[in-house]
């Protein structure tokens, strides 16, 4: 037994046929762009550009305008406390120090009668004859190690007054030997207020004093 389909049948079939594939098929926007919701743009950037101070080498550190004193002692004998080398900055070891010397040569007025001598030559009255010491310090030994422990301060930029100045240099004596330190300076290289002070406040006690008269 056969069925024959109708031609009102047909037609309904036809038109769910072609709604079928209408819902199928996809519309692409006018004028062939694509789809914005298919495509992605990455948002601009919102971090601040870096602010950060270019980098800058750190102030250098004044170092003293001399490392030997003004009038250095010459006598060998002196030699032994106060050895001549240049000198350093003290490591602020101070319980390592077993005694701290301070050296010195100048020139004072001669003690000898005037006049002129058998020879014919002068006697030595207002000569000026070296005088060379060596001395302990046996007070104020810790606050002037304290002190000397202070760092340098940093050089400065500007203009520094064109002098030598004493670095008021003490021979630290350790069971290592005996070092020469300077004062701490400042920022033209000159011994601090602190430094000076300190150096100025110890007792020395003279170990050995060496005179060479120019009339002997």
């Amino acid at each position: 037994m056969s069925v024959r389909v109708g031609a009102g049948l047909r037609i309904v079939v036809a038109l769910v046929s072609a709604l079928a594939l209408a819902g199928c098929a996809t519309t692409a926007p006018p004028g062939g762009e694509p789809d914005p919701a298919s495509s992605s743009t990455d948002p601009p950037s919102s971090d601040p550009p870096s602010s950060d101070p270019p980098s800058s080498d750190p102030p250098s550190t004044a170092e003293p305008v001399l490392r030997r004193p003004l009038v250095p002692v010459t006598a060998r004998e002196l030699l032994e406390y106060c050895p001549a080398a240049d000198a350093q900055h003290f490591d602020g070891d101070i319980v390592a120090v077993l005694n701290i010397y301070v050296c010195s040569a100048s020139d004072i007025l001669s003690t000898n009668g005037g006049g002129e001598g058998e020879d014919g030559r002068d006697s030595g009255n207002g000569a000026l004859p070296d005088v060379q010491r060596a001395s302990r310090v046996i007070a104020g030994g810790d606050d002037l190690l304290a002190a000397y422990s202070a760092p340098n301060e940093p050089a400065t930029t500007g203009a520094c007054i064109q002098l030598a100045a004493d670095p008021l240099i003490v021979w630290v004596g350790t069971s290592a030997g005996i070092t020469p330190v300077y004062a701490p300076v400042d920022e033209c290289g000159f011994p601090t207020r602190a430094a000076t002070e300190a150096f100025d406040g110890v007792e020395l006690e003279t170990i050995l004093e060496i005179r060479s008269d120019p009339a002997d």
